[in-house]
């Protein structure tokens, strides 16, 4: 049973523009919103530079489409579904928890059995598929990742949100509904057929492999630059994902039935990349297979760690594969919170710091992945998957101080300082107790929570082998509470 350290009159109150008791917080103007400060000026500098890039490309509802920010290309004016997928944390963070429900709202009602159930790969400020990405529902560009990736999104901004839309709303319930039964089927991506299905499927009586839109018309992968695919080490990792996700929706809802099912498949799908996709001689997993049933390295193996498929014990060999070769600013954009995430601060830190200095540093996706970088990676705040605990961790030097101030999170927003590795205080500015789990870098003899010890700490692993120490604090509405460590 989870025991969590409650607080009542110990703490003081915080000064809030908000009404306990469930009541809406006022919301405050994106100037205010997660407002960054740190004594490292690196990283100061790095979250400066991604916040006023990412809000450059934020549209406010004054074209057809509604609320939305560039997720593709830029001057596309556009959004697809694998960018809008890898920036919505860090549109959340800014403050666009709007235009985030908006655009995956529009994925989810454009899914058709026309389409053999894929959605619009690529939405405009026109409300209309992208003409860059779609002539007809007969010929058009589309990753099969995608419907996969929609889903872990979703369930993310189920967690920082709280909004019920993404997890029973009839739009997306209906788009993962038919994701997992429909698309699954017509794309021959059961865990019985991954490894046997043909390079080309649903094609138009007219197929033209020439043609693009008929060729790349339901791609294997989210590579595009490795011809004559038939399955892929990301394809898989994004079903294990997708299936995950829709597991613990159905969870959520009470569905233990469908919860079970979505278990089983997408531990399937886990099983064929780690049984058959492993090079044990090498100590690397392959990327791709093609249809002579061989084969072939490339560019996929961040997409391993990104949606969590990599057995656990191979998470430092792909880490290794990863730095040893070199990345184009898509795939490097996820690298600060994905490392620091798996125990690599070092690594994660030069990737945050650089970013914004690297070639195509225009491309929206690498300043919100530098937000979440910072946010969720350096300073480690991000809620559980259902959205029940907020986590928080310094991953900086220990003499390093970090701050965010009014990050939204469910109705409202929490600030969050770190004082060092040893020292983190949270203001819960939303309608109701937060559950808090304060982590710390390394072993501790001991924690407060103010003036009193935690009467139970938790000490645990990152997938480096790194020691973390946990206790979980109740922080009510309008409170604040300071947690410090003893080594």
């Amino acid at each position: 049973m989870k025991r969590y350290f409650g607080f009542a009159a110990a703490v003081s109150c915080a000064a809030v523009c908000m009404a306990c008791g469930g009541n809406a917080v006022e919301v405050l103007p994106r100037e205010e919103v997660s407002v960054f400060s740190s004594s490292d000026a690196g990283l100061e500098r790095a979250y400066s530079w991604a916040r006023d890039m990412a809000l450059s490309y934020v549209h406010d509802g004054g074209d057809p489409v509604g609320l939305w920010y560039e997720a593709a290309l830029p001057q596309r004016e556009a959004f697809c579904m694998r960018d809008v997928s890898h920036q919505s944390v860090g549109a959340h963070i800014l403050g666009l928890a709007a235009h985030n429900k908006n655009m995956f709202g529009r994925f989810a009602a454009n899914i058709s059995e026309g389409k053999d159930w894929c959605s619009y790969w690529e939405i405009n400020r026109h409300d209309k598929p992208a003409p860059v990405d779609y002539a007809s529902d007969d010929a058009f560009w589309y990753n099969l990742d995608a419907n996969f990736d929609v889903m872990q999104a979703c369930l993310k901004m189920y967690a920082w949100t709280g909004d019920s839309d993404y997890v029973s709303g009839e739009a997306f319930t209906r788009f993962y509904d038919h994701t997992v039964s429909d698309y699954v089927a017509r794309w021959m991506l059961e865990p019985e057929n991954v490894m046997r299905r043909p390079r080309q499927m649903n094609s138009p009586e007219n197929f033209d492999p020439n043609n693009s839109f008929h060729a790349c018309r339901g791609l294997a992968s989210y590579v595009e630059n490795f011809g004559g695919l038939t399955m892929s080490a990301d394809l898989l990792s994004a079903m294990y994902a997708g299936f995950e996700a829709y597991a613990d929706m159905a969870a959520l809802r009470g569905d233990a039935s469908a919860e079970k099912a979505a278990r089983e498949k997408a531990s399937a799908y886990r099983s064929i990349l780690n049984d058959q996709w492993w090079d044990s001689e090498r100590g690397r997993y392959e990327t791709f297979l093609s249809e002579d049933g061989s084969f072939h390295r490339g560019e996929g193996v961040p997409f391993i760690l990104w949606f969590g498929a990599a057995d656990w014990g191979r998470v430092d060999a792909a880490v290794r594969d990863i730095l040893a070769r070199e990345w184009n600013v898509e795939n490097m954009s996820a690298f600060p919170a994905l490392f620091y995430r798996l125990g690599y601060g070092d690594e994660a830190y030069s990737f945050l710091t650089r970013l914004p200095d690297v070639e195509r540093c225009e491309y929206p996706e690498v300043s919100y992945g530098v937000v979440e970088g910072v946010v969720s990676g350096a300073m480690g705040i991000e809620p559980s998957r259902d959205g029940s605990v907020l986590n928080t961790c310094s991953r900086m030097a220990e003499d390093v101080t970090t701050s965010i101030d009014n990050m939204p999170f469910r109705d409202g927003y929490v600030s969050v300082r770190h004082d060092g590795g040893l020292a983190t205080e949270l203001e819960n500015r939303t309608g109701g107790t937060i559950v808090w789990r304060a982590s710390f870098m390394g072993g501790c003899s001991s924690v407060k929570v103010g003036r009193r010890n935690a009467d139970e700490m938790t000490t645990w692993s990152d997938p480096r082998g790194n020691t973390v120490t946990s206790v979980t604090v109740e922080v009510p509405a309008g409170r604040k509470v300071r947690v410090e460590a003893q080594r």
